[in-house]
């Protein structure tokens, strides 16, 4: 099984990790203390296109990613 098809099968548990991962960077502020959202926006919706099915092979390299992100201190997401 591909890397492609592994993250198909645990779509439900990956989407909902990574929208969890994308409010981890819902408080970043800039060097004026301005809210950031560029890095929000983009887990955001990089797991929208995941639950939507409509990756591209970037998307899911960009998912691979943050996959070990996420799992940095702990496995929360085992593919």
């Amino acid at each position: 099984m591909n890397i492609v098809e592994k993250i198909e099968k645990n779509r439900k548990q990956i989407v909902d990790v990574l929208y969890e991962w994308a409010e981890t960077f819902d408080i970043e502020k800039d060097e004026d203390g301005e809210k950031m959202t560029k890095s929000y926006d983009i887990v955001w919706e990089l797991a929208q296109r995941l639950e939507l099915n409509k990756c591209t092979e970037k998307d899911y390299e960009n998912i691979i990613f943050h996959i070990y992100q996420i799992n940095y201190n702990e496995t929360r997401i085992k593919l």
